[in-house]
């Protein structure tokens, strides 16, 4: 059984996730708390998380740490990337790295367009950097959710870091109807993926990068946990 670890002190429980949130967002039915729920009751990961992976070229796959609201340093000046839950797990292959965004109803934010209108010389060069890593071309993003991309980029450099094989980009979704899943489809099109055919529930290879393999996923969570 893997260990989640807050300001550098082993939990006991979900509510101890609480202090890294504003109060407006530790609610019943948020994301935020269902995540903490979910993650925390199981032995490793989720049920329903650890049943795609298994379903999928991983087989079993071992939790061994986790850190909610993790930060990431991206390129350029300005903020990090803060995932929701940062994961390190094992597989028959070697380590991998797991970016985990948590949602219910909420959007993936502004669009890359939306999110640097102005142009700024700093912006561009985050952007500029986030592309060299999953090898997309800069003028092609502007649609994109700004937040798809630098979790994914994300995933890529903290398994670099780590010195992992594998990266997941995974979305955890408490939303049972699967809201904005379009928009992750479009971004598995913008790496080359069939988006279209693309399930909940499933895991997609989006090619290698910089010698480590990314994978997507997209994975609905148990609703009990909105209740908590």
């Amino acid at each position: 059984m893997g260990k989640f670890f807050v300001d550098g002190e082993e939990t006991t429980g979900p509510e101890d996730w609480k202090v890294l949130h504003p109060e407006r967002h530790w609610k019943t039915g948020y994301s935020a708390k269902a995540l903490a729920y979910s993650w925390e009751s199981a032995n490793g990961f989720p049920v329903e998380v650890g049943e795609v992976f298994r379903d999928s070229q991983f087989g079993n796959v071992e939790l061994l740490v986790g850190f909610p609201e993790y930060r990431t340093p991206l390129p350029g000046r300005g903020r990090s990337s803060q995932t929701d839950l940062f994961v390190l797990s094992k597989v028959s292959g070697g380590l991998m790295t797991v970016a985990v965004e948590g949602k219910v109803g909420e959007d993936f934010g502004p669009t890359v367009g939306e999110w640097n209108p102005e142009g700024s010389r700093n912006r561009q060069t985050r952007i500029r950097g986030i592309c060299d890593l999953l090898g997309l071309p800069q003028d092609s993003v502007s649609n994109l959710r700004y937040q798809l991309l630098h979790r994914t980029a994300a995933a890529l450099i903290e398994a670099e870091r780590f010195d992992a094989r594998y990266a997941v980009m995974l979305v955890h979704s408490f939303s049972q109807e699967d809201e904005h899943f379009e928009d992750y489809q479009d971004f598995l099109d913008l790496l080359g993926c069939d988006g279209n055919n693309a399930t909940p529930n499933s895991v997609t290879y989006a090619g290698n990068r910089g010698g480590i393999d990314l994978f997507l996923a997209w994975v609905r969570g148990d609703a009990r946990f909105l209740r908590v």
